[in-house]
């Protein structure tokens, strides 16, 4: 009977100290998403909600991505857009993608693309990996990561060129950016040249322990050191 107390404990300290404690809520990696062949087309260059073109990914369960028209011609011109295990560009000397051998992949878009992840309950944090190329970027590009109330990145109005170093991130390499915060993940993005590519990779929503699950860790904890006596 007591080791069967014992393995109970564990267990029960073992799955809140996983999820409860600063764990992982939710991942996307974007791995189990088909990547498509060619360049993603849509020959609405209207402003409107994406939606996947043949086996090109651009929207998920999780997530929508909404096409801004700014005067350009947006995707009617096919770009490379969406899920990808792409690696050219630096992404290979980078040590390829993150978590797994897809990601997903932001260029060329004529206009601009909001992409908007769901709020997760009881997210508290999130992470996630963001590469740029290191290419001619201009400062009418745009890279804008928000979760919730907490700005994560912001290049309004700079060339990334000049102001990777300022901004935490290192063009032609994988950064990893973080923060506390709630809310729906919001990725803005605008460029105008196909070398102009950004790509991000497992994105992990994380939380912290609620008041009981506390409560049920400190009763497992008491059960281990009554064992030990």
């Amino acid at each position: 009977m007591k080791t069967i107390h014992a393995c109970a404990a564990f267990a029960a300290t073992f799955a809140l100290g996983s999820t409860a404690l600063g764990g992982v809520l939710q991942l996307e990696s974007f791995e189990n998403y088909s990547v498509g062949s060619g360049a993603f087309e849509d020959l609405n260059g209207e402003s409107h909600f994406l939606e996947n073109y043949d086996d090109h990914t651009v929207v998920g369960d999780n997530w929508s991505v909404y096409f801004t028209n700014t005067g350009g011609t947006g995707f009617t011109d096919g770009d490379y857009h969406g899920v990808t295990d792409y690696t050219g560009g630096g992404i290979s000397d980078a040590g390829g993608y993150t978590d797994g051998i897809q990601g997903y992949q932001m260029s060329d878009t004529d206009g601009m693309v909001t992409m908007t992840f769901d709020a997760v309950d009881g997210a508290t944090g999130l992470s996630l990996d963001l590469f740029v190329r290191s290419t001619g970027w201009e400062s009418s590009d745009l890279i804008k990561i928000t979760f919730g109330d907490t700005v994560l990145l912001d290049t309004t109005g700079l060339d990334i060129d000049d102001a990777a170093g300022s901004l935490g991130i290192t063009e032609g390499a994988w950064t990893t950016l973080s923060g506390a915060g709630s809310g729906e993940l919001v990725i803005e993005f605008a460029s105008n040249s196909s070398t102009e590519t950004a790509a991000f990779d497992n994105i992990q929503w994380t939380g912290v322990p609620a008041p009981g699950a506390l409560a049920l860790l400190g009763l497992a904890g008491l059960a281990s050191r009554r064992r030990r006596r």
